[in-house]
């Protein structure tokens, strides 16, 4: 049995991330579907419903995520998502095709071995939120422990996604100047 708190603090992280994603693929339409396209793996004709769809169920799972009796679809919904994100990373990886954008949001980011190893660990969070949870009452304290540790959670993610675009940007320019 998982305890409540961590319960509370995967979804609330889930849907911080979730709502972030979607919000840069709904700002920026176009250059995801650039992105997507990228990847070669959506059929032509497919690509505008696609590239449509996507931002509305990761918004759909942002909502879902944070209540208790829809949580369980919405991580199974979450999981397959970055699942699905991680494999199309994966074959394009496997093709030799690591210079296009991720399209995970905000800054480019080229595909590594580092973002299937963050989609795992997010993966992960999601299969724990379909554990069984523990029955205790939440309290105030666990609320403000809640607040600290999803922001710290959040501030960790972004940290790692700079490195990594960092480690990204540094082995494109050795290729190039090499």
């Amino acid at each position: 049995m998982i305890d409540p708190l961590i319960v509370l603090i995967l979804s609330a992280s889930l849907a911080l991330l979730f709502f972030m994603a979607a919000r840069h693929k709904m700002r920026a339409p176009g250059q995801f579907k650039a992105q997507l396209a990228a990847y070669e793996l959506v059929p032509e004709f497919m690509l505008p419903a696609v590239a449509k769809i996507l931002p509305y169920i990761e918004r759909a799972v942002v909502f879902l995520i944070l209540v208790p009796f829809s949580r369980p679809v919405a991580a199974v919904v979450a999981a397959t998502l970055l699942t699905v994100y991680a494999l199309s990373m994966a074959v394009n990886m496997l093709r030799g095709r690591t210079d296009i954008d991720c399209g995970c949001g905000g800054q480019p980011q080229l595909l590594s071995s580092w973002l299937l190893l963050r989609n795992g660990v997010l993966v992960a969070g999601c299969c724990l939120l379909l554990a069984p949870v523990s029955e205790r009452a939440v309290t105030w304290a666990d609320g403000s422990f809640l607040v600290l540790m999803t922001a710290v959670l959040a501030m960790v993610y972004l940290l790692v996604e700079q490195l990594v675009r960092n480690q990204s940007f540094s082995d494109d320019r050795g290729a190039s100047h090499g």
